[in-house]
């Protein structure tokens, strides 16, 4: 933006307004009151026609002017009305001897022009202008009507000019202002667009994982499971074509034993994909999630499982679904591999921490070793991914305690969580 660009106070009327606001004979108001007031009150002081006749004439171009400069722009507009109204300035303070539109007049020559520079010399003219009309009577007063003249002359240009350069400062200090405001609104929305793509990219790759984590789980589960189905059904329609005797094996002659394993594995698969597809509801409450997953834990297995959630409150849904796939994991193992008679599960929030702590009394392993199956190795993933971390105390024959910490910000952005929620 140009320095004639940033003139919007003192030479609004011939610049395009930046607020877009329509340009009409209301444009300027207080102006055109300076201007009539002053020429108005200098024909009270000094009446007369002649006087009288040069007021109507600065109206008159004054209006013209605000016509051909204001609402029409017309090429070369403010030079010829300069020249227009400062003749008519220095004419009416020759007839009536009264300055007051002289105020108006200097304001018009900064006003009229769109560059420093201009507005500049044409003061310096008006202001010669005045001199030369009040010099012939100063010379008539000897040195002191010279010395009245000239510091009339010239000390009005002085005002006018130091005005016009602490308004023009004062504008361009503005508008420097209004562009870093235009700048920083900018960079807000921008961020505000990374933010959002950020946002997709994060829920995309929550949808990735998810879709790996049951990829997983349904080969260490499901698969598993059908796996030993369609073993034991082949093994059993082999045992039952020998047993036949040449007739066609039927049920009759199918081994109990071999049916009862394909009963149980059966359940077995039935209570795991149930378990999946309890993992696609989101949960309403973390603390009431947390007591049915107990509550269905003892109801199933027979383990007393106590839960302890009084020291926590609510944080962002997908620190949530993570503390929950977590506690989800340690169950089914302790379910699989524990055979414990006790678990105490703890949920609480520790120095801007959320934390959650599984304890069962059953075998225990050794954390040192590798571990077969998916579920571990995914839940430390996803806690590390966010940020947390997981612990792991345990020893054969001693119980087990699972630890995960995971840290919580005001300003997590909760975005539709790919990973689907609690039984």
């Amino acid at each position: 933006m140009t320095q004639a660009e940033r003139r919007t106070l003192i030479a609004g009327g011939n610049l395009c307004t930046l607020d877009g606001v329509p340009r009409s004979w209301a444009t300027n108001w207080p102006l055109h009151l300076i201007v009539a007031g002053t020429a108005l009150l200098g024909l009270v002081i000094s009446p007369g026609p002649l006087t009288a006749l040069l007021v109507s004439f600065w109206l008159a171009a004054y209006a013209a002017t605000h016509w051909a400069v204001v609402l029409r722009s017309l090429p070369g507009a403010g030079t010829v009305s300069t020249i227009v109204l400062g003749g008519i300035a220095v004419a009416l303070l020759g007839v009536s001897n009264v300055g007051l539109h002289l105020f108006a007049a200097f304001m018009l020559m900064w006003v009229l022009h769109s560059t420093y520079r201009a507005g500049l010399a044409a003061t310096l003219l008006l202001a010669g202008g005045v001199v030369l009309v009040l010099l012939p009577r100063g010379l008539e007063s000897g040195a002191a009507g010279v010395a009245v003249a000239l510091a009339t002359g010239l000390g009005s240009a002085l005002f006018s000019v130091l005005m016009a350069t602490w308004i023009w400062q004062i504008e361009t200090l503005s508008h420097e202002r209004r562009e870093l405001a235009e700048e920083l609104a900018d960079s807000v929305q921008s961020l505000e667009r990374t933010r959002s793509a950020l946002l997709v990219l994060e829920h995309q790759r929550g949808v990735d994982e998810e879709a790996g984590r049951l990829a997983a789980e349904i080969h260490d589960t499901l698969a598993q499971s059908f796996t030993s189905i369609t073993m034991l059904s082949q093994a059993a329609r082999h045992t039952s074509g020998s047993d036949g005797a040449g007739g066609v094996g039927g049920t009759d002659s199918t081994p109990v034993p071999l049916l009862a394993q394909i009963e149980e594995i059966s359940r077995e698969g039935l209570a795991e994909s149930r378990a999946l597809i309890a993992r696609t509801q989101a949960p309403l409450d973390l603390g009431a999630a947390l007591n049915r997953l107990a509550a269905d834990l003892e109801q199933r297995t027979g383990v007393r499982t106590t839960v302890d959630s009084s020291g926590w409150s609510s944080v962002a849904t997908r620190t949530e679904v993570v503390l929950l796939r977590t506690l989800q994991e340690a169950l089914r193992n302790i379910e699989r591999h524990a055979g414990a008679g006790s678990v105490r599960i703890r949920l609480t929030r520790e120095e801007g921490d959320a934390l959650l702590e599984v304890s069962d009394d059953g075998a225990g392993f050794d954390v040192d070793l590798p571990t077969a199956g998916y579920g571990l190795v995914g839940t430390r993933s996803r806690l590390e991914a966010e940020g947390g971390v997981l612990h792991l105390v345990s020893s054969r024959g001693a119980g087990t305690t699972l630890r995960a910490v995971l840290p919580v910000t005001a300003t997590t952005p909760e975005v539709p969580d790919a990973e689907p929620d609690a039984e």
